[in-house]
């Protein structure tokens, strides 16, 4: 019999960050158990309920008893399991004895590997609901993602937090399981204030109905969401709601019962940078800031209440109290850091250590200030407001406001710059030496920016690999996956005229602390290639298309944009498949002769077929060193279609291999002359069709 099936557990307070998360583990691990017992079929539909004291799920149409199981026992090989004499061998003996079988019973069929085995099978009746439970809910607790589990009492049973509740039913019927020393009911629990009292749940699907009527319980966390976002809409009043999905979510984890009020605060703090109150906002309060149309912050918030009272304002004014605490705190921070100018700081960085073997935060700046000089050489840039930029960056680590909100670092910075008469210029790049920080974050808005940022991240990155830090499986302390990936990104959109491979050997001279030797340098270069095929493929390339130009990724990545839309025009050219055949052929010749010489002397090649294999190439070659001189990619890949058919008809009359050791060695050159020419754009042999 189908019916549906509730599993909950009641808990205490689970953690909003990963509530939504965990939710979803907890579905998918119940419903692959079900389904692998054959009590669901694949696709069933089920609703996943989470709040902060309980995750749940109900599926439809679980079966209360698994269908008849066809059991299929395999014994020994057919070829090993009789004597000479054709009695049955201990092996096989040993088998049928097992199993409880004579040898009429046995049957061949073939094992995983295809070999035939002797074997039997036999219809076995379907366990029950009540005896599989148990088993898939312990599977799925140990396959939630936490790190750390509680033990609760003095029992040693362990979850995420300690459960207190167990509601199992299949239709009206409880499943009478124990688990975690809880035996499953038909009861839960409303809102720890609102509904308090036992909630007796008649039927799995009146679950989320009854707990709504009689407990003041949303379940859904997707309702919730979308009814407080309604709520901020409603209470925001045309004003613009700061706040990103990962608030929403964590708000939404908070609650069982959303209530949006509106509260306000002392237009006095809005002296104080804006990212401050908004950060002391959403992160200690977990509030939602208004600002206006012209981005200009109000002194107005949002606040989702976990109660319903009959006079709002008790709420709104506890939490217009202790908001007042918080920016007084802030306000406090701000005004103490102005009166330090931020090159005054230098000299605490001294004190903030940066990595052991590198020596300290102001070493640090030591170095990013030199490299920005090496960069600037390559790089029209402003280099005096860059290098004050470069000495300033990592100052305000030292400021109160940093030290409360380390996620300011930076913002800080630029107002403190500000403050103390740098230009515009100097503390923009001072803020944006950060970006990108995360995946289609933003660039910094100079190229004085650009610089220091790369400077920045270029000498992370080489200094750790340096000092051993490399990251390794899902482990990245230091963040250099994102490091490298910001690398790339800054110089390919940011445009920057910039070698990678002098970058890094640049990056090596600034350090005195760690010797950075050639195999280092090329790991670093290996790890940058490999952010950068996953970067390029998210820009929408294919894979052949994206090998083919790797080989000029350690000088100009830059250019590898306008290389790889040069070889996408020239993959749709009639010829460009008979052309990268070509270019494969001459490869493989190649390989397997090393001896093609190097300057054009085919003074030994006297048939018409070479000759005008030569005048082509000739001609050709003068037009792709043409295009190539103004980065002309596209052009200098479409003046290789002339080569085509001398090519061919060289293939189709010439013998390479000539047994004259001289001509051999000229066709060959020829033909090495011909690779080098086509591997200019990009490995054309590459491609595929």
């Amino acid at each position: 019999m189908r019916n549906t099936l509730l599993i909950e557990l009641l808990t205490e307070e689970l953690p909003p960050k990963r509530l939504k998360q965990l939710s979803e583990s907890f579905s998918q691990a119940i419903l692959k158990g079900l389904t692998e017992s054959q009590l669901i079929e694949e696709n069933s539909d089920y609703t996943a309920y989470a709040t902060p004291r309980r995750l749940a799920i109900a599926i439809k149409g679980v079966l209360n008893q698994q269908p008849t199981q066809r059991i299929e026992k395999k014994g020994p090989a057919v070829k090993q399991a009789l004597l000479a004499d054709g009695n049955p061998s201990p092996a096989l003996l040993g088998f049928m004895r097992s199993s409880s079988i004579s040898l009429d019973q046995l049957v061949i069929i073939k094992d995983n590997k295809g070999q035939e085995v002797y074997g039997f099978s036999f219809e076995e009746a379907g366990k029950n609901l009540e005896d599989l439970l148990p088993d898939i809910l312990q599977k799925t607790f140990s396959q939630l993602p936490v790190a750390k589990i509680m033990r609760w009492g003095d029992s040693n049973f362990s979850f995420v937090r300690p459960v207190h509740g167990l509601m199992v039913l299949h239709g009206e019927t409880t499943i009478p399981i124990t688990i975690l020393g809880l035996k499953a009911t038909n009861q839960t629990r409303g809102h720890r204030f609102l509904g308090s009292q036992a909630v007796t749940v008649t039927h799995a699907d009146q679950y989320e109905q009854q707990l709504r009527d009689e407990g003041h319980v949303i379940a859904q966390f997707e309702t919730r969401k979308q009814m407080i976002q309604a709520g901020l809409t409603q209470q925001a009043q045309g004003l613009n709601i700061v706040g990103d999905d990962s608030l929403l979510n964590e708000v939404s984890s908070l609650v069982e019962w959303p209530e949006v009020f509106s509260g306000v605060f002392d237009e006095q703090f809005l002296t104080v940078p804006s990212e401050c109150l908004v950060l002391s906002m959403q992160q200690h309060q977990k509030y939602f800031p208004l600002k206006n149309n012209h981005n200009q912050l109000q002194a107005k918030f949002l606040l989702v209440s976990n109660l319903q009272p009959a006079d709002p304002n008790f709420i709104v004014n506890g939490n217009e109290r202790v908001l007042r605490a918080r920016l007084s705190d802030a306000q406090f921070f701000y005004q103490t850091d102005l009166k330090t100018p931020l090159i005054n700081r230098l000299d605490g960085l001294k004190q903030v250590v940066y990595i052991k073997s590198l020596g300290s935060m102001f070493d640090r700046v030591h170095r990013i200030k030199t490299l920005v000089s090496l960069i600037a050489k390559d790089v029209p840039i402003d280099e005096q407001a860059c290098i004050q930029a470069a000495e300033l960056c990592k100052a305000d680590l030292t400021s109160d406001m940093v030290g409360e909100f380390p996620e300011l670092q930076g913002i800080m910075g630029k107002y403190y710059a500000l403050n103390d008469g740098y230009s515009s210029l100097v503390a923009e790049a001072v803020e944006d030496h950060y970006h990108p920080r995360f995946a289609n974050d933003t660039l910094p808005r100079s190229i004085e920016g650009l610089t220091l940022a790369l400077a920045e991240k270029i000498e992370s990155l080489v200094g750790l690999f340096a000092c051993g830090q490399i990251p390794t499986g899902d482990k990245d302390p230091y963040g250099l996956r994102r490091a490298s990936l910001g690398i790339i990104r800054i110089v390919i959109e940011g445009d920057l005229n910039i070698n990678l491979t002098e970058l890094i050997n640049q990056t090596a001279t600034v350090f005195t602390q760690v010797s950075i030797n050639e195999e280092v340098r090329e790991k670093i270069i290996q790890f940058i290639i490999e952010r950068l095929k996953g970067y390029l493929k998210e820009q929408g390339y294919r894979f052949d298309e994206i090998e083919s130009i790797l080989p000029f990724a350690r000088e100009r990545l830059d250019l590898l944009p306008k290389r790889l839309s040069a070889v996408k025009a020239f993959k749709q050219l009639a010829d460009s498949q008979v052309l990268s055949a070509a270019n494969k052929r001459i490869t493989n010749i190649l390989k397997k002769n090393n001896d093609a010489l190097t300057s054009l002397q085919f003074d030994r090649l006297t048939d018409e077929t070479e000759l005008t294999l030569i005048r082509c190439l000739t001609e050709v070659s003068e037009q792709v060193n043409l295009a190539m001189q103004e980065d002309n990619f596209h052009g200098a890949l479409k003046a290789l279609i002339p080569l085509v058919e001398p090519i061919n008809h060289f293939f189709d009359h010439v013998m390479i291999m000539s047994e004259d050791q001289a001509v051999r060695v000229q066709r060959l050159t020829l033909l090495k002359h011909i690779h080098q020419l086509m591997q200019k754009v990009a490995d054309i042999g590459l491609l595929d069709a």
